[in-house]
């Protein structure tokens, strides 16, 4: 099946599945069919957004679509968005946002082989940063808690909070914690926020992302 016909994009704003509806309705499902079996994580209980191209299905298939995603596959669709073939969507025109992107425009200079010890626990409503490598924290991100790195991020406990690596826009970086239940994760411009409730596996898990350009977590080996 051409991989064209369906994507799945994480943006700012959450993921979306983006649908480039040509060809039948049945065509279509398969195709997400195919798509989700590729994927090693799980996205059951996970809020999407569909993007449309035009020419569109129809009402009563664009209603089907969304019932079948939401009773086959268990996901909380938030909105449908149509879109014109000619014009570029908001959503893939977004810039990749965060309050770091001034710091780094001003010659901030990254080594990624260099990494900044933290030998704390980052508690709700701390912020650690570091726009020059990599960041290893020697504790937890608690709830509330958020970290921002150039590199990669490694959290030698839990992870609960929120973390956001290759934060100048480096999609090769990645998150590694001994316990990854995270609010969010962020690499790059790619966004991942697990289902609620989300229970820790009971070994080290590193996200990164994958070939369909989403954040996957997968049981971390070795780097």
């Amino acid at each position: 099946m051409d991989s064209s016909i369906v994507k799945l994009r994480g943006y700012k704003d959450g993921l979306h599945l983006i649908v480039n509806p040509k060809i039948s309705l049945s065509e279509i499902e398969l195709a997400i069919q195919e798509l989700f079996a590729k994927m090693n994580q799980p996205i059951t209980g996970t809020s999407i957004q569909i993007d449309l191209r035009a020419p569109t299905l129809n009402p009563e298939d664009s209603k089907h679509l969304e019932t079948h995603l939401t009773e086959t596959y268990n996901l909380v669709v938030n909105s449908v968005n149509i879109f014109e073939e000619s014009a570029e969507t908001p959503i893939l025109a977004a810039p990749a946002t965060h309050s770091i992107a001034t710091d780094l425009a001003q010659g901030q200079n990254i080594d990624f082989d260099n990494a900044q010890v933290v030998r704390q626990t980052i508690r709700s409503g701390q912020t650690t940063r570091c726009l020059s490598g990599s960041v290893i924290i020697y504790g937890d991100v608690n709830p509330g808690g958020e970290v921002i790195s150039a590199g990669d991020i490694v959290v030698l406990g839990a992870l609960r909070g929120t973390a956001h690596a290759g934060a100048n826009g480096r999609l090769s970086s990645v998150i590694v914690a001994m316990e990854l239940v995270p609010l969010q994760l962020q690499i790059g411009t790619y966004v991942n926020r697990p289902p609620t409730g989300q229970k820790q596996r009971g070994y080290p898990e590193i996200a990164r992302v994958g070939a369909e350009d989403i954040i996957i977590v997968e049981e971390f080996i070795k780097f």
